[in-house]
């Protein structure tokens, strides 16, 4: 399995890949310090709660960043997988002297990996240089403590695995229509609806864990039925 995987690395270029990640980090960290300075702007405004309390900010951070990465992972799922499954090109990667079933699990692992490790990464920093700041010159009136750094790794973790497993979901439902736009749109769709949904359970790690069985069980029953169909496709 890691020589298929080092071989679609060979054969794949991640750079474009990269530089989005890199670019929806730097914009998420512009967007936490905004969250964190709003309640400064106006102090009469008792509606701001949600933006007073480390929690809460990297509640949201790590939804949004869920969002962005759950739609990362459908695009590269369209790029590595449907569209080199489509017509012709299926030929090519059926001539390859391993199982169907292999090279699919390969390119499924390596989108997956890369969308939770990358959201990893990229929520490290953008948490590590907010945090170093707020230690400094806090803008936050919430005071930063070893369980709210705590919360804010767990909490990375768990939105980081459910944007690859969610990314799953929207592979599999690409492609049974054979369908790039289908893939997008439905990861989209997924996402905001977590986004929502999860919204309500903001500072609760619980919450997050219940998603997570969810969505994995989800994703496990979308690779076995991938699986299958790949073993039956006919070119």
């Amino acid at each position: 399995m890691n020589k298929l995987i080092s071989l679609e690395l060979k054969r794949n270029s991640l750079r474009s890949y990269h530089t989005g990640v890199f670019i929806s980090g730097a914009l998420m960290l512009g967007l936490l310090y905004l969250l964190a300075v709003i309640p400064k702007l106006d102090p009469s405004e008792t509606d701001l709660e949600m933006f007073m309390s480390y929690r809460s900010l990297t509640g949201l951070t790590n939804i949004m960043l869920m969002v962005i990465f759950t739609i990362l992972s459908a695009v590269m799922s369209s790029k590595f997988i449907i569209e080199e499954y489509a017509g012709k090109r299926a030929i090519l990667l059926f001539s390859y002297p391993v199982s169907r079933q292999n090279v699919l699990s390969a390119k499924m692992c390596m989108v997956f990996l890369y969308t939770v490790i990358a959201m990893c990464l990229c929520g490290t920093v953008i948490f590590g240089i907010f945090f170093g700041t707020e230690s400094l010159f806090p803008i936050c009136s919430d005071t930063l403590t070893f369980p709210a750094i705590l919360y804010c790794s767990f909490s990375l973790i768990s939105y980081s695995l459910l944007a690859g497993v969610w990314g799953i979901v929207a592979l599999w439902i690409g492609f049974g229509r054979q369908s790039v736009t289908v893939t997008i749109v439905a990861a989209v769709i997924i996402a905001i609806v977590m986004c929502q949904i999860m919204a309500m359970t903001l500072n609760y790690l619980v919450g997050a864990a219940l998603f997570l069985v969810i969505g994995s069980a989800a994703a496990a029953i979308a690779w076995t039925d991938l699986k299958r169909n790949i073993a039956n496709m006919e070119v």
